[in-house]
């Protein structure tokens, strides 16, 4: 019979300071491109609504662009 061995024990090294700012950076790259992903999806939405839908919501076209850029960042 053999005897059982044991698995080393692998422990993770602490983030430096470095890689605490580079997975910073990766996040914030990250929501920008989801933001900028989204405001594209909702203009295309907008855009491809008739005027009744608009008056629907209480927008009309001409408003669109202006609530695009006030909740674009």
């Amino acid at each position: 019979m053999s005897s059982p061995t044991k698995e080393p024990i692998v422990t993770a090294h602490k983030p430096t300071s470095f890689h605490q700012r580079l997975i910073q950076a990766l996040r914030g790259w990250r929501r920008r491109v989801v933001n900028r992903r989204r405001a594209h999806a909702d203009s295309r939405h907008l855009a491809g609504m008739s005027e009744h839908e608009l008056r629907d919501l209480g927008i009309g076209r001409s408003e669109v662009p202006g609530l695009l850029d006030e909740h674009r960042y």
